[in-house]
Order: C-alpha cells, then sequence, then structure tokens
C-alpha cells in the first residue's frame, strides 16, 4: 500500500453520509482511480458537491470491487470544520488532488522571524500503517498541517538572524502529548539548543500552547521531534544548511573546510588518508593555543620536513674527538664551544709517582 498522486483522475459518487464512497466512474476525458491510483493504495481527495456548498479534502485508500470505492481514513479540511462531512443528497465530484496543507509545510525558502514565526498547526491522532513508525511505541502520531508525522527541511544560514518555526500546540488534542525536540529516535537526550516552549502555562491542548525553534546553521544538521510523554510519535527534522553533523561523517575524497570546524567527538582518518593544513608546505607543526589548534612554522633550533624527519640546528662545533677538552655549555646544555687541551701529565700519573717517591 503506497501513497500515490495522478494526474486527471476524476469521477462521481451519489453517496451520502460520512461513509465510504461508491464511485460511479470517470468523468468525460479523466480516470478513474482505480485506473490512476491503483487499488489498495491511498491517495489525497476532494468531494465537492454540485449544488451544494459542501466539501471535504483528505486521505483516502482505493479499493477495485463493484462498484469501485474510496474511503474516507483521513480528513484534511472540510466545510464541517475539518470533520468528516455527511454528504447530502446529489451527485458530488470526487478527484485527486495534492492538498494546499502539504505546500503549506516549511521548507528551506520558507521561514519566520522572532516575531513572526512560521506556524505549524499540531494534532494528534491514529497513527496508519504508513507510518514508519507504525506497532512501534505509542499509537498516536503527531499531525503537521493535516499530514501525518512528516519529516520537514527546516531553513537557517545565519547565527545573527535565526529562522523560527513554532509547532502549535492550542488543538485539544494536544493534551498530554508535550511535543519536544531530541538528537535521536531514542528520546534520551532532548535536544534543546535555539528550543523553547510554553511548558504548563498554557500546557499543550490549551489555546497558545506551543513549541518553538530558532534555527541556524549551527543547529544539528538533523534531529527528531517527539512526545516527552509517548515514544515514537514524531519523525525527523532535517537542516540542509547545517555544518553541525550529529553523527559520523564518511568522506570518500577530499574534504575542503574554508571555515572553522567544531569536532565534538574524535577525528579519525584511516587508510591513506592525509590530513591536510590550510598551508602543507614543510617546517609545520600543531600548536595548541588553549582554545584549539593552528599551524605554525618551526623555527629556533630545529626543523621539520614534509616526510617528518626532525633537523637539529648545528650547535657550533665542528664533529671530531676531543683530548683534555675544553667545553663550552650554555644554560639550556648545549654544547656551544669545544677544544682539546694542552697535552701534560696525567691526575692518575701525578698521583702514582707521588705514591712510589
Amino acid at each position: 500500500m503506497a501513497l500515490i498522486l495522478h494526474d486527471r483522475v476524476k469521477e462521481t459518487t451519489t453517496t451520502t453520509g460520512t461513509g465510504t464512497l461508491d464511485l460511479a466512474g470517470a468523468t468525460g476525458g479523466f480516470k478513474s482511480f482505480v485506473a490512476g491510483i491503483g487499488t489498495t493504495n491511498r491517495t489525497y481527495y476532494a468531494i465537492v458537491g454540485r449544488t451544494t456548498t459542501e466539501f471535504e479534502v483528505g486521505v483516502g485508500v482505493v479499493t477495485d470491487a463493484s462498484p469501485d470505492t474510496l474511503s474516507r481514513e483521513r480528513v484534511i479540511s472540510s466545510s464541517n470544520s475539518n470533520n468528516l462531512v455527511s454528504f447530502s443528497a446529489g451527485t458530488k465530484d470526487v478527484f485527486c488532488t495534492l492538498p494546499a496543507a502539504k505546500e503549506g509545510l516549511p521548507f528551506p525558502v520558507i521561514f519566520g522571524s522572532a516575531s513572526a514565526p512560521q506556524v505549524i498547526t499540531v494534532t494528534v491522532g491514529a497513527k496508519t500503517t504508513l507510518n514508519p513508525y507504525y506497532g512501534q511505541g505509542s499509537s498516536n502520531c503527531y499531525y503537521f498541517n493535516g499530514l501525518e508525522a512528516p519529516i520537514l527541511d527546516l531553513g537557517g544560514v545565519d547565527t545573527g538572524y535565526k529562522y523560527y518555526y513554532r509547532f502549535d500546540q492550542s488543538d485539544s488534542s494536544n493534551s498530554g502529548h508535550p511535543l519536544r525536540f531530541y538528537t535521536s529516535e531514542s528520546q534520551s537526550q532532548e535536544y534543546t539548543t535555539g528550543a523553547s516552549n510554553t511548558g504548563s502555562s498554557p500546557a499543550p491542548g490549551s489555546s497558545g500552547a506551543y513549541t518553538q525553534i530558532a534555527v541556524s546553521e549551527t543547529t544539528s544538521k538533523t534531529f527528531v521531534y517527539g512526545c516527552s510523554s509517548h515514544a515514537n510519535m514524531g519523525n525527523h527534522l532535517v537542516v540542509p544548511s547545517s555544518i553541525q553533523y550529529p553523527f559520523d561523517l564518511a568522506v570518500g575524497d577530499d574534504l575542503t573546510v574554508t571555515g572553522d570546524a567544531d569536532v565534538a567527538g574524535d577525528l579519525s582518518i584511516t587508510g591513506s588518508g592525509k590530513f591536510k593544513m590550510p598551508t602543507n608546505t614543510a617546517n609545520k607543526i600543531l600548536v595548541a593555543d588553549g582554545t584549539s589548534f593552528e599551524e605554525v612554522d618551526m623555527s629556533g633550533d630545529a626543523t621539520i620536513a614534509s616526510g617528518g624527519a626532525l633537523t637539529l640546528a648545528n650547535s657550533g662545533v665542528s664533529a671530531a674527538s676531543y683530548t683534555s677538552s675544553n667545553i663550552t655549555v650554555d644554560a639550556k646544555g648545549r654544547v656551544t664551544a669545544a677544544s682539546s687541551g694542552t697535552a701534560g701529565a696525567s691526575a692518575g700519573f701525578v698521583i702514582a709517582m707521588s705514591v712510589a717517591l
């Protein structure tokens, strides 16, 4: 069972009430739901009364039968306050559509400011089998603008001018389901960077309740929205512009960083890979300054080659063997001068002669 959209799918129905529709066949120039969507598949539908103001937009399942049918699983919007419409007698047009709510969800081009955040209406309802966490955790999930637990892309590229997204939990179905952000699906660690909420005043399910997040390039690349009281009610949030990776990053080719790169965990280079500094010339070393490492030129009494060989500077003393040496040592213990002394009787010889005499 898949969610399918198809162009020019339109039929009529004379079904009344709130139940499954009996479809009466495609209208001229259009396809039937079975032909365009396929039996057992889901689709977005719209039902419009020809002689009334009744309408309904939602998600339903197509069944190849006699007659073909379309169930009404989930209402997104309707003339009955976004609930199932009890359709009156008469002919209704039924067609495949793309709900405005779907396009109203945030994409990277949609953003809001601190004073006028992008508002996403949150409700809570039963999971369908399309949900990746169907059968896991809670039997309920969040619906954003009427869509079931979607993955959202959030914009935000400037730490000075963040994009604000507000998840409005005013609907009564949110009672007991505080929406929070987490670093992973396990919900073992809450993600709080840029996040805020109204807490218990007002609590979810009450007018004015919301959870909000301010997004920038330093927001985590991916994180999760979920219920603080129940498992697996949400899904992932993705920030395409983020430079913060909460997971291992495998790079098969060269990785070039033109600005600062913050690494919270270990940085491992395996195989024949190399870590190259911005100025990857010889005679460079990494020096810590208390907050970061920077490459600097080696100077003083040693140099280092690109292959790693360390060469000590000459001390000014010629390599040789010295006898009766006169040696000069500086405060660092380096031999700075050496010469052979004047030949003469050794101390041992002088002592031996004194004893003999």
